[in-house]
């Protein structure tokens, strides 16, 4: 007999729903497995599925051996939701040819639909294997030469659930770059290019994302996200802006305002909160602490007074009323009234640990480490796991230079706790640079710096550590990030000084 495999191959070409393409077959052809073969697919083309599985099962028993009908009968199951046969069919496939594709290509596409349900088919079947099951048949099924952006998104998401980061990327990146109007693609590549690190990548993706699909909202609550994530306040007030103007019924007055305050638009903010609150038919507690920080920070002192006034009467057991109340004597500078309220915020409020680290945070610069280590303490007691405290704790002792072992046991544990967190990172850099361990500073503090270029507290510790490497041009480039950065925390004077003198020292050209 003349193998089997060429002949399917050259047959196969023809559209499968060629009409009477098998009856109209010579009688010494009808008993061939590759006519049941045919005539298979054009009995599933006209709906008749069982009538299907009966010709393919013929033709199995003319050729017992072929890995190419089980792929195809597998594939006749699993459109008929008959899972465990088309799982079974396939692997039966494989033991004649580990390598055949179209098996590989089924059962890795059951498995990862089976993956998403987590729910085991067979019994004694582990759900936790699938993903992996998936992923090993699917890279099989993937051919060397020839693009299959279905198959590589399947994989792309399985490698993104397995944290298989590069290897999620390269799959995407095809997909994205061969159909960048394919929305969901391009999500999926800012989530990989996200859990590897690359934010500043994952917000091109999105941007060019939106750019191609100016309504797919998802993208653009992801970009907010990664926006307030690098601290870029202004792209985030634009971009929840934007997707309110996609999606009308979704409110996201509260998440544009806060970024408006943070970016420095106080008034805009104001504005737009004013606008939210008329529009209600009774008070809202968030909204009226967004007012009363429009006009804190607008130095609209009574206006904020009376309308925390409002949020307390309205809202007595809201801890924002208190929170507010705390911040605008500090704006006053009443600093021992603030750090009376903050006691009782942090009394009245054990569970939000929030209100601690500020309060620490306030200690400290009223210049009562002591009490503020006792707070941080305190929430160490309690959750010996509150990877922000540690860090607090440990960012405290590195600013002032003191029990800088501890502090980088503590960092150290901080990052256990989440590994990768930029401020983690930039907190353990420069107690490790207080120790004068500059090799040791260098990959968390270049980490944090590559991860936040906007904030500029990280550029500026960066700055030292190259300006102590005598990595002069570097240094001038990290302070200039930091004068250009989020302004916050910083002593501007004293880096304008920094990068005078780091100019001074770059070698003439």
């Amino acid at each position: 007999m003349r193998p089997f495999l060429p002949l399917v191959l050259t047959l196969a070409m023809l559209p499968a729903s060629t009409p009477l393409f098998a009856q109209q077959q010579p009688a010494e052809h009808r008993e061939s497995a590759a006519y049941y073969f045919l005539l298979a697919r054009q009995l599933e083309d006209n709906d008749k599925p069982e009538e299907a599985i009966a010709a393919l099962q013929k033709a199995l028993a003319l050729e017992p051996k072929s890995a190419e009908l089980r792929a195809e009968l597998a594939g006749v199951y699993a459109r008929q939701n008959r899972a465990v046969e088309a799982i079974t069919t396939a692997e039966e496939a494989l033991t004649f040819d580990a390598a055949n594709r179209e098996a590989n290509r089924l059962l890795g596409s059951i498995y990862s639909a089976l993956a998403d349900q987590n729910r085991p088919l067979r019994p004694g079947d582990d759900p936790s294997q699938y993903a992996s099951r998936a992923i090993a048949a699917l890279e099989k099924a993937r051919s060397p030469t020839i693009a299959d952006l279905g198959l590589d998104l399947t994989l792309g998401r399985l490698y993104l659930r397995a944290r298989q980061t590069d290897k999620a990327i390269a799959a995407l990146q095809r997909v994205f770059t061969q159909q960048p109007e394919y929305s969901e693609g391009g999500l999926l590549l800012a989530a990989a290019q996200d859990q590897a690190g690359s934010i500043e990548d994952a917000i091109v993706t999105l941007e060019s994302t939106i750019e191609h699909n100016p309504t797919f909202f998802r993208a653009h609550v992801k970009l907010i996200e990664l926006y307030e994530r690098q601290r870029r306040w202004k792209d985030a007030a634009r971009a929840y802006a934007r997707a309110q103007s996609v999606n009308p019924k979704a409110d996201l007055t509260e998440g544009r305002a806060m970024a408006l305050l943070n970016g420095g638009s106080p008034k805009e903010a104001g504005s737009l909160v004013q606008e939210a609150i008329a529009k209600k038919s009774a008070p809202d507690a968030s909204l009226l602490y967004l007012l009363a920080e429009s006009q804190r920070q607008l130095k609209d002192y009574d206006a904020a007074s009376a309308t925390v006034r409002r949020l307390r009467s309205a809202f007595p057991d809201d801890t924002r009323g208190l929170l507010m109340e705390a911040q605008l004597q500090l704006a006053q500078g009443n600093r021992e009234a603030a750090l009376t309220t903050f006691a009782a915020l942090v009394q009245r409020a054990p569970n939000q640990p929030v209100f601690a680290y500020q309060y620490a945070q306030l200690l400290q610069e009223a210049g009562k480490p002591g009490d503020a280590e006792q707070v941080l303490r305190r929430l160490l007691e309690r959750d010996p796991m509150d990877a922000t405290a540690l860090n607090s704790l440990g960012y405290m002792f590195a600013e002032r230079g003191e029990r800088l072992d501890e502090a980088v046991a503590l960092l150290q544990r901080a990052l256990k706790i989440d590994p990768g967190n930029p401020s983690f990172l930039d907190s353990l850099g420069w107690a490790l640079f207080k120790q004068g361990h500059l090799g040791e500073a260098e990959k968390p503090l270049a980490e944090a710096a590559a991860r936040m270029p906007a904030n500029s507290v990280i550029q500026d510790h960066l700055g030292d550590l190259r300006f102590r490497q005598q990595r002069y041009p570097d240094a001038v480039r990290a302070w200039e990030r930091a004068l250009a950065g989020d302004g916050e925390s910083i002593d501007r004077a004293a880096i304008e000084r920094k990068l005078r003198d780091a100019r001074g020292r770059v070698p003439k050209e």
